[in-house]
């Protein structure tokens, strides 16, 4: 007879759907499909189980490389999770021309149901945005589409992370966002000593270099829905009028109630949590952009560069810009073609 009981025990199998599409770069999805593999070898339990989707049949033409065929339609299977990679777009423009054209996965992405959660990254999210899921969300997307991102979708509440998850719906900056939100998502599915091996094993990109001292404030890491409404405030509030009573206010809470709830969160005092916010908006100007510090400084909201300067060495250990020596993308050679 069957062992009932063992089989009870057994955690239920994801069914995870990797979404093909014209023109999509395919490279994520079969980074995607090793791990899994990987990661399902190195359990021992076939967690969970891949198939190649599309929103229309027949064999898709993929970016620099052989037409695939998707085995099965998005919406004639339920999905407990999608993952939607990009494609390729050099400008705001090119983004906006290429989409025009992707109608047959938008509407199909409308009409996924409620319970399918969805991952996504680098120019896919323009497409999850043009759905209307992300209306009212947290998200992120590649840092030179955001600001085109912001003016054709603000409904969507956009977040300068690598990684935003908010409900059902995980996105990731840039054509590697694949990799952090899959060790998200398959590290709390396997677990971390699981995924360890399988790093060790698989030939995979490093994850995005971050300083530790933004960890706490990454949008992720963050279970208490009300603070992550209120770090989508404070990305939002100039630096110098951002402060314990109008954070409170905005959670519609005490002070000491807000204190309580970010440090037992973040394990952070409630100040120093918000001011690692707008200093992590520092560090992703300065990973991402060639601005000077007083330009980062007034867009941001800071009283002046020099105190600016002082708070990101005293919490980082670095000045700015040694910083950006660090951490920094490398300067574009020459044209839109070598944006991330």
């Amino acid at each position: 007879m069957p062992n009932t009981a063992a089989a009870a025990r057994r955690p239920r199998t994801l069914k995870l759907g990797l979404v093909l599409y014209p023109g999509c770069m395919p490279a994520g999805l079969f980074a995607a499909a090793d791990m899994v593999r990987a990661c399902n070898l190195r359990s021992g339990n076939e967690r969970v189980a891949i198939d190649w989707v599309a929103a229309e049949s027949g064999p898709m033409a993929v970016e620099n490389g052989p037409p695939i065929q998707a085995a099965s339609l998005m919406n004639e299977t339920h999905w407990d999770a999608l993952l939607l990679p990009g494609h390729w777009a050099t400008s705001a423009d090119a983004l906006d021309a290429s989409m025009q054209g992707q109608r047959a996965l938008i509407d199909a992405l409308r009409r996924l149901p409620r319970r399918t959660a969805l991952w996504s990254y680098c120019a896919g999210v323009p497409l999850v945005a043009a759905s209307g899921l992300l209306d009212g969300l947290m998200a992120t997307a590649t840092w030179w589409l955001q600001p085109w991102l912001a003016e054709r979708y603000p409904a969507v509440r956009w977040q300068s992370a690598s990684t935003v998850a908010d409900g059902r719906i995980v996105t990731a900056a840039g054509p590697g966002g694949y990799l952090p939100l899959l060790l998200d998502r398959l590290g709390g599915l396997f677990g971390l000593a699981v995924l360890r091996d399988v790093q060790n094993v698989l030939v995979l990109p490093h994850p995005r270099q971050r300083h530790p001292a933004f960890e706490a404030v990454e949008p992720v890491a963050l279970r208490d829905a009300a603070l992550r409404e209120l770090l989508w405030f404070a990305q939002k509030t100039p630096a110098h009028a951002l402060d314990l009573p109008c954070a409170a206010a905005q959670m519609k809470v005490s002070v000491r109630t807000l204190c309580r709830r970010v440090q037992d969160a973040t394990g952070l005092s409630a100040g120093d949590w918000l001011r690692r916010i707008k200093l992590s908006q520092v560090g992703e100007a300065l990973r991402h952009s060639r601005s000077p510090l007083k330009t980062i400084c007034d867009d941001l909201g800071f009283s002046s560069e020099s105190s600016l300067h002082r708070a990101f060495r005293d919490l980082t250990g670095l000045a700015p810009a040694a910083y950006r020596r660090t951490f920094g993308e490398p300067p574009p050679s020459s044209g839109a073609l070598s944006r991330p």
